[in-house]
């Protein structure tokens, strides 16, 4: 028995030397840079000045800054609403994203309905403090702001704080100029308003809509409604609570917000772990070694010394030999795993802005073909291989009206889509019955996806697989 437990414990001592520290401090230390690195990019944009960053980024234009809040960041605008939805000021990859105006929008601010997006981050990052004007007493001592288009000074009167649908057409309307939309828009913010202040706004005032999402109801958007002002209001709160919460923000490490502290803290934890484990297998390793050996087990050892002094040493030759010949066991069983078990495909197109950008490598299964609603998946169609998403799937009634994409009589709410799901001239009747063994699918950027509604069904056949992960190339 003592044989028995000694045999695993020097495998185990040999298995984990004192030589790999280096390589696991190295990598542990090169990670937590990387990650100090991609964080600096997300916090710390408040520490150049608006000249400085449109001189990075052209597309910055203004600056906005919502009294009482950290909302104090600047204001850009893309070609589309996807571009910074990633993308911070800086023109760099960050999950945070940016605060931008529609792109339909007058930088002026001239429209009847100007619309700001941005992220609902954690601990008050980019427009993280809107939902707590979901409180009433957060409400009413939160009335003002200020946005600067680059030339103009305006001021910003808060009245209004709701929960709407992402696809409520009547309020994410940037380009309204008809007199009964405009009505119909301050009624519906007047009626269903879950904090209102009495202020007296009208169709010849221009209102800014403050955007970001919930996760509290599927697409759902709080939005605050506030009325532009020739005049910039005394800020009350001086100031002190403006900026990006003092480099107190968050960065998503596999999916959980972490503080940069707590990044270093935990990245010290598990370099003090690694090396103390490793410490202690060597230790454990010449405690063994140091054992006085039995009788019995000191012939073991000799026995087995003699035997290798007597085994014949490889040559050059044999060691290129089996060098080669594990190299290409490793090989076939990776040939094997992506031929029939996994796959890997480039996006060659924008279709499925902003969640994929073209060139992005997308890693796919081959194994389930039961795909339902919602599955990302990689298909092959018209010689062309296209990731899109499944909408329907077998038996499905599938239509597109003006309120939308509607699957068995029910207005999809989708997670994620940004734009109007509309059918194309060029493209197939509704409503529409999906096949047995085919599938409905669209892309998430209904713009400029062709997709299903261009061409029809697919056939699950012709369906490689399923999306597993994305490798964004911007991060390579």
């Amino acid at each position: 028995m003592l044989k028995q437990i000694e045999k695993p414990k020097r495998f185990l001592a040999k298995i984990v030397d004192l030589k790999v520290v280096p390589l696991l401090l190295a990598f542990l230390l090169s990670t937590g840079y990387s990650s100090l690195s991609v964080f600096a990019t997300y916090g710390n944009e408040d520490d150049l000045g608006f000249e400085q960053l449109q001189e990075i980024n052209p597309n910055v234009f203004g600056w906005i800054n919502v009294y009482g809040t950290n909302i104090d960041y600047p204001l850009l605008q893309g070609d589309d609403n996807h571009r910074y939805t990633y993308t911070n000021a800086r023109g760099e990859p960050a999950m945070s994203g940016a605060i931008f105006l529609d792109f339909r929008n007058n930088q002026n601010f001239t429209d009847f309905n100007s619309i700001v997006y941005g992220h609902d981050m954690a601990r008050s990052v980019m427009f993280g403090d809107i939902s707590n004007f979901n409180q009433a007493d957060y409400f009413e001592s939160r009335q003002y702001g200020m946005i600067f288009t680059g030339e103009e000074y305006y001021g910003l009167e808060i009245f209004a704080f709701m929960l709407v649908d992402a696809h409520d057409f009547e309020i994410y309307y940037p380009t309204m100029v008809n007199t009964d939309d405009k009505e119909l828009l301050l009624q519906r913010v007047f009626t269903e308003a879950i904090h209102l202040r009495d202020v007296d706004v009208s169709i010849n005032d221009r209102i800014v809509i403050l955007s970001t999402c919930t996760p509290t109801a599927t697409n759902g958007r709080h939005i605050l409604v506030a009325r532009l002002l020739e005049e910039v209001p005394e800020d009350i709160f001086g100031g002190s609570q403006t900026g990006p919460d003092d480099g107190e923000g968050l960065f998503s490490v596999f999916g959980l917000d972490v503080s940069p502290l707590g990044l270093a803290t935990g990245s010290f934890f598990v370099i003090g772990v690694t090396v103390a484990t490793t410490m202690l297998f060597a230790m454990k390793k010449k405690k063994i070694l140091a054992t006085p050996l039995s009788v019995e087990d000191q012939l073991e050892a000799e026995l087995v010394a003699e035997l290798v002094k007597k085994k014949k040493p490889l040559s050059w030759l044999q060691e290129i030999f089996f060098m080669f010949g594990k190299i290409t066991i490793i090989l076939v069983v990776v040939g094997v795993l992506f031929t029939f078990i996994f796959g890997a495909t480039q996006v060659n197109d924008a279709a499925m802005s902003p969640n994929m950008q073209e060139g992005d490598i997308v890693f796919f299964q081959r194994v389930t073909k039961n795909f339902i609603e919602e599955d990302t998946i990689v298909v092959r169609y018209s010689g062309q291989t296209q990731v899109r998403r499944v909408v329907a799937v077998s038996g499905d009634v599938v239509d597109i009206t003006d309120q939308g994409l509607v699957v068995n009589d029910l207005l999809q709410q989708e997670l994620h889509i940004f734009e109007e799901t509309t059918q194309f001239v060029e493209g197939i009747t509704f409503p529409l019955v999906v096949p047995e063994g085919e599938l409905f699918v669209l892309g998430d950027s209904r713009v400029r996806a062709r997709d299903s509604r261009i061409y029809g069904t697919v056939r699950t056949r012709d369906v490689l697989g399923s999306v597993v992960t994305v490798i964004r190339r911007r991060n390579l």
